[in-house]
C-alpha cells in the first residue's frame, strides 16, 4: 500500500508534462504479478520491495490526423517519463529503464507477455521502469519539483523584452538527469540572430495556415478546444487560454467560426492565412528560438522518448529561470514546412522540436489534467 501512495504522488507530478493539443497520451501499468515481471525481465533480480511499471501510449488518446503526430506522441511520453523518474528519485527510489526496442533483441521470449500486456491495457509499450527503494525521500527536492511543474505553462502570449544572457542559456541547457534516461542524441540550439528569427517568422507566415486549412488536422484540433470555462474538462484547452479573455457572446461566435466546416469556407477569404500571420508576428517578436534535432531521420521510439525526457529537463530548467516555451509544432507536422525550417537552421538530421523561448511576462491559463485513476492501471496481484 505504501508504494501505491508513492505511485500516486509521482504520477501527479508526471501528468503535468506537456503534450500536443494537451491530449495526454500516457498509459501507465503497474505490474504486480511476480510471474509476469519475471517473464518480462528474466535476468532482473526482484527484491521484496521492487516494483515494475510499463509506460505506453494510450491507443484511445493517440492523435492520428497527420503521420508526424506519432513522433509527437513518443516525445510527450518521454516528457512524462522524465518527470515520473525525477519524482521517484526524490521519493527515494532507484530507477532503471528497460527500453522495449532493446528488450525485443535481448529477450525475445518476453515479447508474447509484453504483447498480452499491451492488448489487455490498450497501449503501445515504450519502456519498463524498474524501481527499488534505496534512500530516505528528499522532501525538499520533491516539493521543488512539484512547485515547478504546477507553475509550468505553454506561453502563447508575447514574451518580456530582451534576450537571455550566455550565463542563463548555459543554465538552461544544464544536465541533471541520468544519460540512460535522456540519451545523448538530442542537439539543442538556441538561436538569437534577428535575421534568422525574421526568416523563421516568414516560414511560419507561409506554412502555419496548413494547420488551420487542413480539414483533417483542424477537425482533430477542434475536438480539444473547450469553449465553456464553467464546464470542467480533463484535457485540451479553454479558448481563453489561447486567445485571452472574451465575452460569452464572442466565445460563442468563435466556436462557430472555428468549426472545421466553417474554416473550410473561410479559406476563400484567407482566414487561415490571417491566423498564421498572427502566429508569425509572435515569432518575429521573439528574442530567441529553440531548435532541437536528432542526427537521423531514422527515429527509433527509444531515441524519441529519451529526447522527450531531455527536453522536459530543459523545460524545467527554463521554468526555474523564469523562462517559458511556446512550441510551434505546425512547422514540424508537414514535411515541406519542416524541410524549409531545417534548411534555414543549416543542420543535418531531423528537427523534432521548435519553439519560441523568452522571459515570462504574465502567468495565465488553467492546466487541464486527466485524473490519476485514468492514467494508472494495475496488472495482476502479487503472488
Amino acid at each position: 500500500m505504501e508504494f501505491v501512495e508513492n505511485l500516486l504522488q509521482a504520477v501527479d507530478i508526471a501528468r503535468q508534462a506537456p503534450s500536443s493539443h494537451n491530449c495526454q497520451p500516457w498509459k501507465l501499468v503497474h505490474i504486480e504479478d511476480r510471474r509476469m515481471r519475471a517473464q518480462l525481465l528474466p535476468a532482473h533480480a526482484w527484491a521484496e520491495h521492487g516494483q515494475l511499471l510499463l509506460l505506453g501510449i494510450d491507443r484511445k488518446r493517440t492523435l492520428r490526423a497527420l503521420p508526424s503526430l506519432a513522433l509527437e506522441m513518443q516525445l510527450s511520453c518521454g516528457m512524462f517519463l522524465g518527470l515520473l523518474s525525477a519524482a521517484f528519485d526524490a521519493l527515494g527510489f532507484h530507477c532503471n529503464w528497460h527500453w522495449l526496442e532493446m528488450l525485443e533483441a535481448q529477450a525475445p521470449a518476453a515479447m508474447p507477455f509484453l504483447q498480452s500486456l499491451e492488448q489487455g491495457h490498450g497501449c503501445r509499450g515504450l519502456v519498463l521502469l524498474a524501481l527499488q527503494p534505496q534512500r530516505v525521500p528528499d522532501a525538499t527536492a520533491f516539493a521543488g519539483l512539484q512547485d515547478s511543474v504546477r507553475q509550468r505553462r505553454t506561453h502563447r502570449a508575447p514574451f518580456a523584452e530582451g534576450s537571455c544572457s550566455d550565463v542563463v542559456l548555459a543554465q538552461l541547457l544544464e544536465r541533471h538527469w541520468p544519460e540512460q534516461l535522456t540519451g545523448d542524441q538530442l542537439h539543442l540550439r538556441v538561436e538569437r540572430s534577428p535575421a534568422l528569427i525574421a526568416r523563421a517568422a516568414d516560414l511560419v507566415r507561409q506554412f502555419a495556415a496548413l494547420d488551420f486549412s487542413s480539414y483533417r488536422a483542424w477537425k482533430e484540433t477542434y475536438r480539444y478546444l473547450r469553449f465553456d470555462p464553467r464546464k470542467p474538462a480533463e484535457d485540451g484547452f479553454y479558448l481563453h487560454s489561447l486567445m485571452g479573455p472574451m465575452s460569452p457572446l464572442r466565445t460563442r461566435i468563435m466556436q462557430c467560426v472555428l468549426a472545421p466546416e466553417v474554416m473550410q469556407v473561410l479559406r476563400i477569404v484567407r482566414v487561415p492565412h490571417n491566423m498564421a500571420a498572427q502566429l508569425a508576428a509572435l515569432v518575429e517578436d521573439s528574442a530567441q528560438l529553440l531548435l532541437c534535432s536528432l542526427p537521423s531521420d531514422d527515429l527509433a521510439s527509444t531515441v524519441m522518448v529519451q529526447a522527450g525526457a531531455r527536453l522536459m529537463e530543459v523545460w524545467l530548467n527554463a521554468q526555474r529561470l523564469g523562462l517559458a516555451l511556446h512550441p510551434l509544432s505546425v512547422m514540424l507536422q508537414h514535411d515541406r514546412a519542416r524541410g524549409q525550417l531545417q534548411r534555414l537552421a543549416g543542420g543535418n538530421g531531423r528537427i523534432v522540436f521548435f519553439a519560441r523561448l523568452g522571459a515570462i511576462r504574465q502567468r495565465h491559463g488553467e492546466c487541464l489534467r486527466r485524473p490519476l485513476a485514468a492514467i494508472i492501471e494495475t496488472h495482476g496481484e502479487t503472488v
